[in-house]
């Protein structure tokens, strides 16, 4: 099974989401920071990646987004921020987040995102 990668510098976030996931069967690993994760190195085993847009460390959101697209460019990405619409959003999309999440949002919410990134794109005939 592929996991879901939880990105956010917020513990009770992370690990709320954690538990939310693992619950719903989902293998799950958790970091604090967009470096943590670069630092893992391994993109081959991830399902999704759920990650918070303003973290400390030198790596945002869209940082990680945008290395992701480069590494593993099938890979769906969830942004999550307390930041709201305008610019974040725009440029989330832009760098092709398949959903984009204002915080707080409810675990369902945030979970029936992830399905949907997860789920296969319809191609248009």
């Amino acid at each position: 099974m592929q996991a879901i990668c939880v990105i956010d510098d917020d513990v009770l976030i992370r690990i709320g989401l954690e538990m939310a996931l693992k619950k719903e069967g989902f293998d799950v690993r958790a970091f604090s920071s967009g470096c943590e994760f670069l630092e893992e190195g391994d993109f081959s085993e991830i399902g999704c990646i759920v990650t918070d847009i303003e973290m400390p460390g030198g790596v945002t959101g869209l940082d990680l987004l945008a290395e992701t697209r480069k590494t593993a460019p099938d890979c769906p990405v969830v942004v999550m921020t307390g930041k709201g619409e305008g610019a974040f959003r725009s440029a989330a999309l832009a760098l092709g987040a398949r959903a984009y999440i204002e915080k707080p949002a409810s675990p369902r919410k945030i979970l029936d995102a992830i399905a949907g990134a997860m789920r296969p794109a319809v191609l248009a005939a």
